[in-house]
């Protein structure tokens, strides 16, 4: 009996015990659950917090957080002339980074080498305009939200614009500022009748966010009327190198150059051209450096097609980073043509942004300079 109350006394505390730890063991899993749910939704907010500028939508206005003073896109704004204002210095700096240490040619020593004009040997695979070009001259710079506007076809139509919804909201500060400023304004040299890239820029940053003007020496007015524009202009004339001794153009000329065009157009105060869009068969090449002389409005963005690769296609392209520019995009145009014409995208900024490049430069240069000297000795 006394055995028989042992096991039953033994028997009730271990019930008691296996009671006490099964519900502690059930308070303990329902508690922990709780508390994981609570860091992981912890965990995200500070997360959401911390994200930087959104990459996928253009409208998206970063927030700066404590953590992060607005001078952190004081210098993107700055060498931009205003066009990038929500691109950390970070970011600004790697693109920097990225243009200093690009090379224009394959071969630096010898540039002109595919050059159908220089390099004679006797295969288009070595000595072609689309040879030159595939080897010279690639892209330097990145737009974050770059787009094609005016749709599908050939670089004869639509262009290759840097983050159009900036263009907008420039235009929208300004008017602000000032009323009568016309808010955005572009120029569009060579249409052949197409107006699918200015329909197509309308269309996208909102009607009459810009002011067009449209050049061409055919009379395609009645072709432009169809589209319905809210602020467009169509000029019969061809741009021409600029005759210094013009003081007062005479309207009614087949051809002006482009101080004449500003003065016609009564564009001297203009600060900025917001987009100048340009294929005028090979006019470029004797036109480039009327582009950025003393009195022409800031081309904030610069598309061109280039026709061939004559001999003044390196000054062309040393004119263009001299005055602040830098390439965006590269397209050839291979529909009605071999690939000797290639669109070029670009895009101005400070000339303080390419400081790092010139350095760059300046090093490789005095470096091969030391390499010459020491194949002498």
């Amino acid at each position: 009996k006394k055995t028989m109350l042992a096991l039953s006394s033994k028997s009730k505390k271990a019930s008691k015990a296996g009671t006490f730890f099964t519900s502690k063991l059930n308070t303990i899993l329902f508690i922990v659950p709780l508390v994981l749910v609570a860091r992981i939704v912890l965990a995200i907010g500070t997360t959401e917090k911390a994200l930087p500028a959104s990459k996928t939508d253009p409208s998206f206005k970063p927030v700066v957080e404590s953590y992060e003073s607005a001078d952190a896109y004081s210098l993107a704004k700055k060498q931009s002339l205003g066009f990038f204002d929500d691109v950390r210095k970070d970011e600004w700096e790697l693109l920097q980074k990225l243009v200093a240490e690009h090379e224009d040619h394959k071969y630096p020593e010898q540039p002109l080498t595919h050059n159908p004009i220089f390099d004679k040997r006797h295969k288009k695979y070595f000595n072609s305009n689309p040879a030159w070009w595939q080897t010279n001259y690639e892209p330097n710079f990145s737009c974050r939200f770059e787009k094609r506007i005016g749709g599908n076809g050939n670089g004869d139509g639509p262009k290759w614009i840097c983050d159009p919804h900036r263009i907008t909201k420039l235009a929208k500060e300004r008017k602000a500022k000032d009323p009568n400023h016309p808010g955005c304004v572009i120029y569009s040299v060579g249409s052949n009748g197409d107006f699918s890239f200015e329909w197509g820029m309308e269309q996208e940053i909102g009607p009459g966010v810009c002011e067009f003007h449209i050049f061409d020496m055919g009379n395609y007015t009645s072709k432009m009327l169809q589209y319905n524009f809210t602020r467009a202009h169509f000029h019969q004339w061809g741009l021409a190198g600029q005759n210094p001794n013009v003081e007062n153009p005479e309207p009614g000329q087949r051809f002006y150059g482009l101080k004449d065009t500003i003065k016609l157009l009564g564009h001297e105060n203009l600060d900025t051209i917001d987009i100048f869009k340009i294929d005028c068969e090979k006019c470029e090449w004797r036109t480039f450096q009327d582009w950025f002389a003393p009195g022409i409005p800031s081309m904030q963005q610069l598309q061109v097609e280039l026709h061939g690769a004559p001999q003044r296609a390196i000054p062309f392209f040393t004119h263009m980073e001299e005055s602040g520019y830098v390439r965006f995009h590269k397209e050839p145009n291979i529909q009605f043509n071999d690939g000797s014409c290639l669109e070029y995208a670009f895009l101005k900024l400070d000339k303080e942004f390419f400081s790092l490049r010139k350095e760059t430069k300046q090093k490789k240069e005095d470096e091969s300079a030391t390499d010459k000297k020491e194949r002498l000795l």
